[in-house]
C-alpha cells in the first residue's frame, strides 16, 4: 500500500530531540509560537543574492517545512489538485514526505503514501491549501504527519513507514452541534480539508482530526494505537492545531472549537475545564500563551484571552478583542502581534488588550495565508503573491524589507528558521535563504 522512493542515501546521521540549536520540529517551530530563538537570519534576499539552493518538490502544498538535524522534511501531494492542467485524478492523489539535505538541498528520500478520494473535496479546499496542509512533527527519531483522509503516519528518519493509522468515521452517538455556521437561514459546511498540525507529547501524537471525524485524538506514537479520543460536532471547520498551555508541572491540551474552549488532560483526554464562547465554526488560528494568558483567535466573534490562574470560567475570561482569521498570531516582548488574509496588522498590549496599531501592513502585502514568524526582532510575513515582507517588531510594524522570488506559483507555508537560514517553501520549490 505504502511506497518508498530512495535516492542514493546520505551517510546516518544522529539527532537529538532537544537541539533547539539546529531544530525547527514542528508546526511554529521549537515553541510551537512563531518565534525563532537566538536566529539571526537575512533581512534582504532576491534571485540573485542570498538564496543558497532551491529544490524542486514533487507537489504543492500549505505545509511548513520542519528542521532536524541535518535535514529538512516537506510534506506535499501530487496527482491531483488545481496545480495540473487538466486537474488529474482522485484516485492517483499521493502525499509524500520529502526529506532534503540542509546543506546541498539535495532530495535524500521521498516517503509516498496513497490517499485516494472516496469523494470530490470541496472546491475551495482544492484551490485554497490542497491536500498537505497540516505541519509534520519530528521527535529526533522519527517524523509523524497527519495526511488527512490518508490517516496518521510514522515515518522513520531512512523513509521508511513505521505504522499508518486510519482515523475513521464521527461515531453515530457523538454529541450533535450546537454552534453552526449559518448563512441564509441555511447550515454552511465547513468540510475544508485536513489543516491542523500534529503535537508531540509524552509520547503521544494528538491530532485534531475534526475533517475526518470531529473529533481530537491522542495515538501512541511507537504503535500508532489510538489511546483516547475526545468528539463534538462542534469541532467541524475547525483548523486550530492543538496546544499544550498552563503549569509547566502540569499542562494541559488547549483546543478551542465552535462555542467552546477545552483544557484536556494531555494522558487521557479528559476534560479538565470548559469555557463557553460566542464564537462559531471556521476556526484556524493556533492559539499562544504566556505564564499568566493564554490568546484563543479564530472563527466569527471576538478572541478570549483565558487566565491560566482562574478557578472557574467566569472568571477566565480576561480580555476580549479584534480577531483574527487564518494566520496565527505571535506574542513578543509583552504585545501580541495579528496579521490577517487582507494584509492588515494588528498589535496589541497582551495584559490589557490596549490597540498599539490597526492598519494596512506597509507595502500592499496582498493575501496572507501563511503564519509570520519573529526572528531577531522582526516579523517576517509570507504573502501568497508578493513576496515575504520584513516589519519592525516594536509595536509599529516598519517595514524593513521586501523580498520576491520567481518562482510562478503561491507560498502558503510559514516559513522555518534556524540559526542563519530560512526555510520557505512554495508550490513548487524549497528554498534555502542565507547569506555566503
Amino acid at each position: 500500500m505504502i511506497a518508498r522512493y530512495l535516492l542514493p542515501a546520505l551517510s546516518l546521521f544522529a539527532v537529538t530531540a532537544n537541539a533547539q540549536d539546529g531544530a525547527w520540529p514542528g508546526f511554529r517551530g521549537p515553541g510551537r509560537d512563531g518565534i525563532a530563538p537566538s536566529a539571526k537570519p537575512l533581512v534582504k534576499w532576491s534571485d540573485d543574492e542570498g538564496v543558497r539552493w532551491k529544490t524542486e518538490l514533487p507537489g504543492p502544498g500549505s505545509s511548513s517545512p520542519i528542521v532536524v538535524g541535518d535535514c529538512v522534511y516537506v510534506a506535499c501531494y501530487s496527482g491531483f489538485g488545481y496545480h495540473l492542467e487538466n486537474g488529474g485524478e482522485m484516485k492517483d492523489l499521493k502525499h509524500h514526505l520529502v526529506c532534503v539535505e540542509r546543506s546541498s538541498g539535495k532530495i535524500v528520500w521521498d516517503c509516498i503514501v496513497p490517499g485516494p478520494l472516496e469523494k470530490r473535496p470541496p472546491r475551495v479546499q482544492i484551490v485554497e491549501h490542497g491536500f498537505a496542509s497540516p505541519t509534520p512533527v519530528c521527535d529526533g527519531k522519527a517524523i509523524y504527519a497527519y495526511f488527512g483522509r490518508a490517516g496518521v503516519v510514522a515515518i522513520s528518519l531512512e523513509g521508511k513507514v513505521l505504522w499508518k493509522e486510519d482515523l475513521g468515521l464521527p461515531s453515530p452517538d457523538a454529541p450533535a452541534a450546537t454552534n453552526s455556521v449559518e448563512r441564509g437561514g441555511r447550515r454552511i459546511s465547513l468540510r475544508w480539508g485536513a489543516a491542523a498540525s500534529p503535537l508531540l507529547h509524552d509520547g503521544l501524537v494528538i491530532v485534531n482530526s475534526s475533517e475526518e471525524n470531529n473529533a481530537i485524538q491522542a495515538f501512541d506514537k511507537k504503535t500508532g494505537k489510538v489511546v483516547w479520543k475526545r468528539e463534538s460536532a462542534n469541532l467541524e471547520g475547525t483548523a486550530i492545531s492543538p496546544m499544550l498551555a498552563g503549569p509547566a508541572s502540569a499542562p494541559y491540551v488547549l483546543m478551542a472549537l465552535g462555542g467552546e474552549i477545552w483544557a484536556l488532560q494531555p494522558k487521557t483526554g479528559k476534560l479538565l475545564w470548559s469555557v463557553e464562547t460566542d464564537t462559531r465554526g471556521g476556526m484556524s488560528s493556533t492559539s499562544v500563551a504566556d505564564e499568566e494568558m493564554i490568546y484563543v483567535f479564530g472563527g466569527e466573534g471576538k478572541n478570549y484571552t483565558l487566565r491560566i490562574g482562574a478557578k472557574d470560567g467566569a472568571s477566565r475570561v480576561a480580555w476580549r478583542s479584534k480577531n483574527v482569521e487564518i494566520p496565527s498570531p505571535v506574542l513578543y516582548d509583552g504585545k501580541l502581534f495579528l496579521v490577517n488574509m487582507q494584509g492588515m496588522g494588528v498589535c496589541m498590549n497582551a495584559k490589557d488588550g490596549e490597540v498599539l496599531f490597526d492598519g494596512r501592513l506597509e507595502g500592499r502585502t496582498s493575501q496572507v495565508y501563511a503564519s509570520p514568524v519573529l526572528a531577531d526582532g522582526r516579523l517576517y510575513v509570507v504573502t501568497r503573491k508578493r513576496g515575504v515582507f520584513v516589519y519592525s517588531a516594536d509595536g509599529k510594524f516598519s517595514l524593513q524589507a521586501r523580498n520576491e522570488l520567481t518562482d510562478g506559483t503561491q507560498f502558503n507555508a510559514s516559513p522555518a528558521i534556524v540559526g542563519d537560514q530560512i526555510y520557505l517553501r512554495s508550490d513548487k520549490q524549497l528554498f534555502c535563504l542565507a547569506g555566503k
